[in-house]
């Protein structure tokens, strides 16, 4: 499954108009600005926000259009010459315009560049990455917080700042329909509430319990791939070294303590263990390690060397491994609350990941059942899956897509999460069970291997308890969360 390898280059263009809108910033790949609207000193147009002095770009913003009473973000923190002449803390003036997506911000850089143009509209709020080579910036029809019933989500995300796609090349660079997006893209999840237990067959979501608040936090779109993670066992391999000690929480949430610990009133998310340091490899002869390890049986999909296999989802991962990948990769595992929220549309309590639409036989919407990719399902056919020609490059079941932009939440690989496995307690506000007597992990959203049974259903609990040391007789692989 060889894909092009494609580079993309974006050069940043500032444009002030005369009717107010200031400086709009553009996808780039990275780099500084030295003035705002125009001038050294960051002067704008009458009423336009522009941006201040030097600031690492972030995501683009909302380009500024049609709506109504929208009101231009601030800019970017002054420059050594000063703020701009007509806002003295870098801001603009309000206009009369909106953003044709809603409240489109452009990421905040990793200098000191503010927030893109913004403005409401009925399309609801999306945001570019946080990072310093910018994600896309506003969501795509249907991701927006306003939330349309379906579409492909926000594009904007922490790609350019993940170590895993700091570089180009196959299952790094190469995602997306045309073979030139990052892989490390991370749309954005609006927060909110929802009901973890539900029945949802297309008509309304019955049988509503245990509820369930998520605050918004960042998914990336794929599942980690073979080239990804082939990066980590570069780093490893080098002068890399095991996860820090207590890393890995939510740290954006309960003032950096994370997670509330579902198991223990008062605990929070204990983070990485140090005496977990030995089961990543690390050093001369980790490659040889990993390279025995990640083949594991039939449905391996690494390689000793990188191959026609870049672009698939990493299989044979265990709890521990996945958990050390998003840490180094600048994030973490998701709890279950958060990987169903997705996989549920929020509220929308939604059948798979994409509605209640059968998913079909032609790899469209999931990949799963050995179908892909000549539709010899295991269910039809009666035989077993061959191995992983199988599994397809991630993102290929377009259809698929979530309310929030994620792609194969359901199929290709089973992927890990940060909660020990036990029955759901209530309340849930941003929670997860790290205690207990329960050593199982949670490991939902089937793979190319399960056949279409609640396995691939958003609200599923059935066969998702696993050993932490557990690789897998099927596809199991990992997909990491990120801070908002």
């Amino acid at each position: 499954m060889r894909r092009l390898e494609r580079t993309l280059a974006f050069r940043v263009s500032l444009v002030a108009t005369a009717a107010g809108l200031g400086a709009v910033p553009i996808l780039s790949s990275g780099g500084s600005e030295k003035s705002g609207g125009s001038g050294s000193g960051g002067s704008q147009s009458v009423g336009g926000s522009g941006t201040g002095g030097s600031q690492s770009l972030g995501g683009s913003g909302g380009t500024p259009s049609a709506g109504t009473g929208g009101e231009l973000g601030r800019g970017g923190a002054s420059g050594a010459s000063g703020a701009p002449s007509n806002a003295g803390s870098g801001g603009g003036g309000n206009t009369g315009q909106g953003g044709t997506s809603g409240s489109a911000a452009g990421g905040a850089s990793s200098g000191s560049g503010g927030r893109g143009a913004s403005g409401e509209s009925a399309g609801g709020r999306a945001e570019g990455g946080r990072t310093s080579q910018g994600g896309t910036g506003g969501g795509a029809a249907g991701a927006n917080a306003g939330g349309g019933s379906s579409g492909s989500g926000g594009s904007g995300g922490q790609s350019a700042t993940a170590p895993s796609c700091a570089t180009s090349g196959p299952g790094l660079t190469t995602c997306g329909k045309n073979g030139d997006e990052s892989c490390c893209v991370s749309p954005r999840v609006e927060g909110g509430s929802f009901f973890r237990t539900y029945t949802n067959t297309g008509s309304g979501a019955t049988g509503k319990a245990d509820e369930a608040t998520v605050s918004s936090f960042r998914l990336d779109k794929y599942e980690v791939t073979v080239g990804r993670f082939r990066q980590y066992v570069k780093y490893l391999s080098g002068s890399g070294s095991p996860p820090a000690a207590g890393s890995g929480k939510h740290a954006h949430l309960n003032a950096g303590k994370g997670l509330a610990d579902s198991g223990k009133s008062g605990s929070f998310e204990p983070g990485w263990d140090a005496s977990w340091n030995s089961k990543i490899p690390s050093g001369a002869g980790a490659a040889s390690q990993w390279n025995t390890q990640l083949k594991c049986n039939t449905y391996a999909t690494w390689t000793d060397n990188p191959g026609d296999n870049e672009l698939l989802p990493l299989t044979c991962l265990n709890w521990w491994e996945s958990h050390a990948f998003c840490i180094w990769d600048g994030g973490f595992l998701p709890s279950e609350a958060e990987w169903k929220y997705a996989a549920a549309g929020g509220d929308e309590l939604r059948m798979y990941p994409w509605g209640s639409m059968n998913p079909g036989t032609d790899s469209q919407y999931a990949i799963y059942d050995c179908c892909y990719p000549a539709k010899q399902c295991r269910a039809t056919s009666g035989m077993e899956c061959p191995g992983i020609i199988n599994a397809a490059p991630v993102g290929l079941a377009t259809l698929g897509a979530s309310r929030y932009g994620q792609l194969d939440l359901s199929g290709s690989v089973f992927e890990w999460l940060v909660d020990r496995y036990a029955s759901y307690v209530n309340p849930c506000a941003d929670c997860a069970y790290f205690t207990g007597s329960g050593s199982n992990r949670v490991l939902p959203g089937g793979g190319f291997r399960s056949s279409l049974t609640p396995l691939l259903q958003s609200a599923n609990r059935t066969s998702i308890s696993y050993a932490e040391t557990f690789r897998g007789d099927f596809a199991v692989g990992v997909r990491c969360a990120r801070s908002p």
